[in-house]
């Protein structure tokens, strides 16, 4: 049904609007894509002048990142999440 409804908006608005791309697998489930917006706001919430982490990235690194790199997180973390998806399917097939 989501594909159903994506194909219909793609081709209602064709290049005036922009919409993630679907992501359907052979089992139907759909993988949400992350958008970049949701990224920066993630990025933006994080309190300035804290410890960087075990990659000694501060926050104000973040939140100074060109478009095209927010734009890249989320695509990586939107295949992270297909492939933690298939690997969960993958376990799931070998205990039944």
């Amino acid at each position: 049904m989501e594909k159903v409804i994506y194909d219909f908006y793609s081709e209602l608005f064709d290049n005036n609007v922009h919409l993630p791309p679907c992501h359907l697998r052979e089992d139907g489930y759909v993988i949400p894509s992350v958008l970049p917006s949701k990224v920066r706001h993630a990025i933006k919430s994080v309190k300035n002048r804290t410890a960087p982490g075990p990659d000694r990235i501060r926050p104000e690194h973040l939140k100074n990142l060109w478009t095209a790199l927010v734009n890249t997180l989320a695509r990586l973390f939107t295949r992270y999440l297909s492939e933690c998806k298939d690997r969960q399917t993958n376990l799931e097939n070998k205990v039944d």
